[in-house]
């Protein structure tokens, strides 16, 4: 690639009309993680919207976001029981130019499918049957046993 001079990125553009859920959108929260997000802002915020009467949320993570996506769902989950979960898995394309430096080489495109996750988290029930659902986890609190023999 020595011979070569990176040009512009082109990436699809992520609407929440175009994400795969089949919700209503007028209140949810749209909660795009990055890389460089802190958590404990962004669980603030979702924990926050839902004692405020947000019903969904929607987290979105690419490519290196994808784990701190998931763990922020897990803790918001652990902090606010009973939510309906869908997660779909899916590719964002994005698109590299590449500008050759020596005259007589062909100028380069390179297409790159970087795995995204996008979480739904709802206080409502969702569908049940569609593919990636998760139910409330139910919370069970035991007792301990008084072992005073």
């Amino acid at each position: 690639m020595e011979n070569y001079i990176k040009g512009e990125n082109t990436e699809e553009t992520i609407e929440l009309a175009k994400l795969p859920f089949n919700i209503d959108t007028t209140n949810v929260m749209w909660l795009k993680v990055k890389p460089g997000s802190k958590m404990n802002n962004i669980v603030d915020v979702a924990l926050t919207s839902f004692r405020e009467g947000c019903e969904q949320h929607i987290w979105s993570g690419i490519g290196p976001a994808i784990g701190k996506t998931v763990s922020c769902v897990e803790i918001v989950k652990s902090k606010y029981p009973n939510l309906h979960q869908t997660t779909k898995i899916m590719y964002h394309r994005c698109e590299e130019l590449w500008i050759p430096k020596l005259e007589g080489l062909d100028q380069l495109k390179i297409v790159r499918n970087i795995p995204a996750i996008h979480i739904l988290l709802s206080r409502k029930p969702l569908d049940a049957q569609e593919a990636g659902y998760q139910a409330p986890k139910l919370h069970s609190y035991r007792k301990k046993k008084n072992n005073s023999n």
